[in-house]
């Protein structure tokens, strides 16, 4: 009778076991799918700035939806001159602009910064906004609300 108990709680057990494995590696297929659009779309872009502009390394992505979604990177070319490319997915547009044309984001941060001393940079990103290239800073407060600025590229004015 023992025996019985004892081999219906191993069976038990093990189903559990192996349902636990199933459902772990069921989530992290879904999650990696769940992420493939994003990754392929940056793939995408660092292949057309790879072989359609100047730039030969890439140094940073950015990504940004603002009613447009746009991929960004920073690169440079062989001279070592800094780039900016961006990517609208969804109209198979880009657009590059040299460093030496606009603003670069530890401009930006350090701009933000001055301006919202308690306030935490969260992330800044590169990107589309009314047909012009912005830079989007993301802060958090000290009470843990979220705030979102738009900068021109070209100028580093606030936006809007």
């Amino acid at each position: 009778m023992i025996q019985d108990d004892t081999k219906q709680t191993f069976k038990f057990l093990a189903w559990v076991f192996i349902i636990l494995i199933f459902l772990y590696f069921a989530f992290i297929v879904i999650f990696y799918k769940a992420g493939n659009p994003e990754r392929s779309e940056i793939r995408e872009l660092n292949r057309i700035a790879v072989e359609k502009t100047p730039i030969k390394y890439t140094e940073k992505n950015y990504h940004l939806n603002r009613g447009v979604n746009s991929y960004a990177l920073k690169g440079l070319t062989k001279n070592h001159r800094t780039y900016y490319f961006i990517y609208l997915p969804g109209s198979k547009k880009a657009y590059l602009y040299s460093a030496s044309k606009g603003v670069n984001e530890g401009l930006i941060r350090n701009k933000y910064s001055a301006k919202e001393p308690n306030e935490k940079i969260t992330e800044v990103n590169l990107g589309w906004y009314k047909n012009k290239p912005v830079w989007e800073v993301s802060s958090k407060n000290i009470v843990g609300e979220y705030h979102y600025q738009l900068y021109n590229f070209k100028d580093g004015k606030l936006v809007g």
